[in-house]
């Protein structure tokens, strides 16, 4: 794939396995649902759950983008994270709705 093939890939689909450092034991992975702003990932989570804890220890993180049709297919990514705490940047809970993707954008920019 070449880089607008990867983008496009990202864009399409809106599930991942989210992988981060823990402080002990290895790597952790988490399945997360996401939606791409611009160029920016945005993961859908609270700030006390080990995924936003993680990230302010270490911004080193991945993600496995998954395909929901089968033959199954994946696209990794790697990134430095960060803790997003404007509330306006936020993916907003009302857009999760796999329904609604496709069909609109959320006015606060949660959505395709």
């Amino acid at each position: 794939m070449n880089r607008e093939e990867r983008r496009e890939f990202v864009a399409r689909h809106r599930t991942a396995i989210f992988g981060y450092s823990r402080r002990q034991d290895g790597p952790a992975m988490t399945v997360v649902y996401y939606v791409v702003d611009g160029d920016d990932i945005l993961v859908s989570t609270m700030a006390a759950r080990a995924k936003a804890k993680a990230v302010q220890r270490n911004q080193k993180v991945a993600l496995c983008v998954l395909d929901e049709q089968w033959p199954l297919t994946y696209l990794q990514v790697y990134a430095d994270a960060k803790v997003e705490t404007d509330l306006d940047a936020n993916v907003d809970r009302g857009c999760a709705s796999p329904a609604s993707w496709p069909a609109r954008r959320c006015p606060r920019k949660c959505g395709p």
